[in-house]
């Protein structure tokens, strides 16, 4: 029997307590902006057992200049570099949405990076918090022009990555019961509190769940917790309703650690064929080797905080850990990305 299959065989606990070079399966990272060249996290990544999606977004917003090309022939190159082990999700700018090639234009972009092995595409919350029409009207995300792309990536069996509305915290005041006073004091742009004219987060995620119920071939998978991190009932309701639809976790572990610890433990193991494991880390000029640790850090204490019962350091402050049982750590780490993410990881 090889050292894996024997460690196969542990207990939970004592797996849980094991180096990172024994869990006896490789873990998905399913939200990381890399978007570069970078050896040292390809190495760094086998070293330690992990794989990654990395994620191009369009954050351009107003007249601000294209951000999105860059990330696409970077991120390309990253994942023939990594040789498969980051795999990768491409973007498109939504700003020329009106202009009467945008289809067209966006989906035979999409379709050259799906043929370069893009697994998924990225829409950002620009859609229905920035950008607007020439009337003024916030783009929401079932606009009859975004309908042809979504179409295109059911038709080419990727997947729809979707990162609509945020934290309730965006629509609330700026005050000492905003759990997101420290984001939103310093992102400004993203506080939609008695903006004229905004859309409620409610009406935002509704017109994503249309496109969920549109398009029921479509995989969509909602990044942070399908922002209702601070809702899991309202959450079990849209996963109840929309088969189509699963969520990850990136940057939104510290909900379940700031929560009660049963309600999220029991909504984990509701809801474990739905949900993918993603740390939403992203990599900026500077000094790679420090960035690494700096990742993979943070992807060891949400894998700990999953996995372990003791209680542990989380955040600022002392939470006891999930334990959740190895078959649905499993799921969320590797099974469950390779479900709602076919091809993340290369066919041997």
């Amino acid at each position: 029997m090889t050292r894996r299959e024997l460690i196969a065989l542990l207990p939970a606990s004592v797996i849980h307590s094991a180096r990172a070079s024994d869990i006896p399966f490789e873990r998905i990272d399913c939200h990381m902006h890399l978007n570069q060249s970078t050896p040292v996290f390809c190495a760094g990544m086998e070293k330690a057992g992990w794989r990654a999606l990395s994620i191009c977004v369009s954050r351009a917003v107003g007249d601000e200049p294209n951000d999105v090309d860059e990330q696409l022939r970077g991120t390309s190159e990253l994942h023939r570099q990594s040789k498969g082990r980051i795999a990768w999700a491409a973007a498109f700018d939504a700003r020329s949405f009106e202009r009467p090639d945008f289809a067209s234009r966006t989906i035979a972009d999409i379709e050259k990076h799906f043929k370069n092995g893009a697994v998924g595409v990225k829409i950002w919350k620009n859609i229905g918090m920035s950008i607007r029409s020439k009337s003024g009207a916030y783009l929401m995300p079932d606009n009859r022009a975004l309908l042809p792309v979504y179409e295109s990536i059911q038709k080419n069996g990727r997947t729809l990555v979707a990162h609509l509305a945020e934290p309730t915290g965006a629509w609330m005041p700026l005050d000492d019961k905003n759990p997101e006073i420290r984001y939103y004091s310093s992102n400004p742009e993203w506080h939609m509190y008695n903006k004229p004219g905004a859309p409620m987060k409610e009406e935002i995620l509704a017109a994503r769940d249309r496109v969920a119920a549109l398009y029921p071939k479509l995989r969509i998978v909602g990044c942070h917790l399908g922002s209702n991190e601070d809702d899991l009932v309202r959450l079990a309701g849209r996963l109840d309703r929309l088969p189509n639809f699963a969520v990850d976790v990136a940057a939104r572990v510290r909900y379940f650690a700031s929560g009660d610890r049963n309600t999220g433990r029991e909504f984990i193991l509701k809801y474990q064929d739905r949900i993918v494991y993603g740390s939403d880390f992203r990599l900026r000029e500077g000094n790679e080797e420090q960035a690494w640790k700096s990742a993979n850090a943070q992807q060891e204490r949400d894998w700990s905080y999953l996995s372990a019962s003791g209680t542990m350091t989380y955040g600022r402050g002392e939470v006891q850990g999930l334990s959740l049982p190895e078959n649905v750590l499993r799921k969320i780490f590797y099974d469950n990305p390779r479900r709602w993410y076919p091809g993340i990881v290369p066919a041997a």
